[in-house]
């Protein structure tokens, strides 16, 4: 057995797709007795999966069998759909579209890309890409954007922002591999409306029940302009530049970004686009909706949503916010991190203790009578025996 329909949420990111995830999840068993399958054993082994599968390649041969695990789960549903979300499912090419579709049991795919407004996307895309050791300024980072800054280092900004944002070139991919019903366009509400209408908006997408779901609470993971420029700073020392991506993902990104700095949010600046590029954001965001309206596909929501509102908010450069200002948010990012080294020495210990030498005795210090705790310990009990 198969579902009849797997409706596949490919992003594109900053779009409330971490909002519409953990909602999914928070509404797992409810959505399930509805005949919805969740695919993955938890919500890591599908980004796993996911990462995988956009990093196979038919010379490759087989599937990843992290992407196997989870459409054997889907081709195995007997319901009446399957909903897999991922925002980096956005890049997949041709070849990952079709293998997807025949790994997912024969049922027919739908797609949803959900799209936002460019004047909010910019500074939210910019904050990613701090997030991923880049140092590029808020103001460099616009102006790649805009096409104003014609500069080598430029590009690559440009890139890193129009590769996930560029809606015309990503449904175009997509229709081309599937069909033009099989793809969808879901539009994020303007900021200050319904907080739970991106939801229903989304349900109406995926074929689910609104009305029997809990909507989640509003993501709060974004950084103030405070905390991103202190990331950004961070980026810039050599110990971080020399550190493998897969650690900095985990101690810098993961530890000082999301679990020290993030709370700070609702005390610190907002990010905005510059002022400079209001006109420009107007303009794009014209095209980018007659981009749209030339694939033809189904818009759920409104495609004015994707103009820029005024705003409140003043635009404040990052890179001007004074010593002082950021001062306090580098403080909170080194006590955040000493809490999570000491989290970390505890749980060492922790382990070091539960765990028997080779005689099958738990070890003790000779000298004091007491468990052996520090990471010499651990590595003298797993040094080899000559």
């Amino acid at each position: 057995m198969a579902p009849a329909v797997v409706h596949l949420h490919i992003g594109s990111p900053k779009t409330g797709t971490t909002y519409i995830q953990n909602t999914l999840w928070a509404n797992r068993a409810t959505l399930k007795d509805d005949g919805v399958l969740l695919p993955g054993q938890s919500r890591f082994s599908r980004v796993q999966a996911a990462s995988d599968m956009m990093k196979w390649h038919p010379d490759d041969g087989d599937l990843p069998q992290t992407w196997r695990r989870l459409s054997g789960q889907v081709a195995r549903w007997s319901g009446r759909s399957a909903v897999i979300s991922q925002e980096f499912l956005y890049r997949a090419s041709p070849e990952q579209i079709h293998a997807m579709v025949d790994s997912l049991g024969g049922g027919q795919m739908k797609v949803v890309l959900t799209t936002r407004d460019v004047a909010r996307l910019v500074p939210a895309q910019w904050q990613t890409s701090v997030r991923q050791r880049s140092t590029w300024t808020l103001g460099e980072y616009a102006d790649a954007v805009a096409g104003t800054d014609g500069h080598e280092n430029a590009v690559g900004a440009a890139r890193h922002f129009w590769r996930r944002q560029d809606y015309g070139v990503i449904l175009r991919r997509f229709v081309d591999a599937l069909s033009l019903d099989q793809v969808r366009v879901v539009t994020v509400p303007p900021s200050g409306g319904d907080p739970d209408e991106l939801w229903r908006r989304f349900c109406r997408a995926c074929d689910l029940d609104p009305g029997s779901t809990k909507p989640g609470g509003v993501s709060h993971e974004s950084l103030g302009a405070e905390s991103a420029e202190i990331m950004r700073r961070v980026n810039g020392r050599p110990p971080i530049d020399s550190m493998p991506m897969r650690t900095y993902k985990k101690s810098v990104n993961g530890a000082l970004s999301r679990r020290s700095l993030a709370h700070r949010r609702s005390l610190e600046t907002g990010l905005v686009l510059p002022e400079r590029h209001r006109d420009w954001a107007e303009n794009e965001a014209s095209r980018v909706i007659a981009d749209i309206e030339a694939v033809g596909v189904e818009v759920i929501g409104d495609l004015d949503d994707l103009r820029p509102r005024p705003t409140s908010k003043s635009y404040v450069d990052p890179d001007q916010i004074s010593d002082t200002d950021l001062l306090e948010a580098a403080l909170d990012g080194l006590a955040g991190m000493a809490a999570e080294h000491a989290k970390l020495m505890d749980k060492l210990n922790q382990m070091q203790d539960a765990a028997p030498d080779a005689s099958g005795q738990q070890p003790r210090d000779s000298a004091a009578g007491a468990p052996t705790s520090g990471l010499r310990g651990v590595l003298r009990r797993r040094k080899p025996r000559s």
